[in-house]
C-alpha cells in the first residue's frame, strides 16, 4: 500500500482493511520468511513509528495452549494484562481459545484509547449486523 492509499483505507470499512490483511498474509511463503529473517539478521530489527500505529500479533500458532508444566495443558497462553508492549494500549494479540465444549477459536483482546474504541465497536457491530464474511465466531 502506498502513502496515497492511506486516505482510501481510512475512508473504507474495517472489513475492507481485514480483506487487505488476509490478502497480504496469503502472499507470505517460506521463501519470503527466510528473506525477512536474513535481512533482520544483517540489519537488525527495524523500529516502528508509534504515532498512529496499532500492532496486532498472531499468537495462535505458537503452541502456548500445549505447554504443560506438570499439572496439565494450559488453560490460557497470552499476555497477563491488556495494553502491554512498548506503548501501553497500542497492541493486541490473537490468542487461541478452547471453550468448555472443546470448540476451538481465538480471542482478540483489543485495547484502544476511548475515542478509537467507540469507533471500533461501531465498526464491529455494523460488520456483524451486515453479515460480513470476514467476521465470524463459532464460540
Amino acid at each position: 500500500m502506498h502513502e496515497d492509499d492511506a486516505g482510501e483505507l481510512a475512508s473504507k470499512s474495517l472489513s475492507f482493511a481485514v480483506k487487505l490483511i488476509r490478502q497480504a498474509k496469503m502472499g507470505v511463503n517460506d521463501e519470503y520468511m527466510w528473506s525477512v529473517i536474513n535481512l533482520m539478521e544483517l540489519r537488525g530489527r527495524p523500529l516502528f513509528t508509534v504515532v498512529g500505529t496499532y500492532v496486532v500479533s498472531n499468537c495462535t500458532k505458537i503452541g502456548f495452549e500445549d505447554v504443560d508444566f506438570g499439572w496439565g495443558r494450559a488453560a490460557y497462553g497470552g499476555p497477563a494484562e491488556s495494553g502491554v508492549g512498548t506503548e501501553a494500549g497500542l497492541s493486541s494479540f490473537f490468542i487461541p481459545y478452547r471453550n468448555n465444549n472443546g470448540v476451538e477459536g481465538m480471542v482478540v483482546p483489543v485495547c484502544l484509547p476511548p475515542a478509537a474504541m467507540r469507533i471500533f465497536r461501531a465498526e464491529i457491530t455494523g460488520a456483524i449486523e451486515n453479515g460480513s464474511p470476514y467476521l465470524h465466531s463459532s464460540l
